[in-house]
């Protein structure tokens, strides 16, 4: 009787758990799985050493049953990171790029007395249009002498977009030899714009 207990219990544990939900199921094949090993462990325990055979063999039964239970709750289970969708989160992703000094003699410095411009790309790497995207350029260090224009609203940029950004820059002839440091970062009307970034021109003194 009791070996036929034990073949249904072992079907029902391999079928039943395929309605349950994850946690369920694990509470359930634990359960069961510990049950089955009770009474096939206080079968054979019986079989090897009588009442006292059967119930040490009933003990170490149940706990191995329970981890048995425990293994299959886990095989049944789907793996939900496997088969979750993976859906991206549409917005747009701004980059500056390219970032280059034209100066009116082409030596690549910003002289005393010169007029120049600061070229850059601002490209929309996203999935969404970029609204009222503004550049912001902040002088630290080396920069007293130089005059740069205000920014401009750019008023879209469609994904997949680069649009060229031109900043005019000039230095008064009391300008001296050096590095002109900058801080760029661009906003946009919807909080998608950038983090700051530095670079650094070189700036030339007047020269006798």
């Amino acid at each position: 009787m009791r070996k036929v207990f034990i073949y249904s219990a072992c079907i029902f544990l391999f079928t039943g758990c395929g309605t349950m939900d994850q946690a369920t199921k694990s509470i359930f094949s634990t359960q069961a799985g510990a049950a089955i090993g009770n009474i096939a462990g206080s079968i054979i325990g019986e079989n090897i050493g009588g009442y006292r055979g059967s119930f040490f063999g009933s003990i170490i039964g149940t706990g191995a049953g329970a981890v048995i239970g425990a293994g299959v709750a886990a095989r049944t289970s789907p793996d939900t990171e496997q088969y979750a969708p993976s859906t991206p989160f549409p917005s747009p992703y701004l980059v500056i790029r390219d970032i280059r000094l034209l100066d009116e003699n082409r030596n690549k410095l910003v002289d005393a007395d010169e007029n120049c411009q600061l070229v850059f790309e601002i490209f929309n790497d996203g999935e969404e249009t970029a609204l009222d995207v503004k550049p912001v350029l902040k002088g630290l260090k080396g920069t007293k002498q130089l005059i740069y224009s205000s920014p401009l609203v750019i008023d879209q940029i469609k994904p997949k977009e680069a649009v060229q950004y031109t900043v005019n820059l000039s230095a008064s002839s009391k300008v001296r030899t050096g590095d002109a440091n900058f801080e760029i970062y661009l906003d946009e009307r919807n909080g998608f714009g950038t983090s700051k970034e530095e670079f650094t021109i070189r700036t030339q003194k007047k020269l006798y």
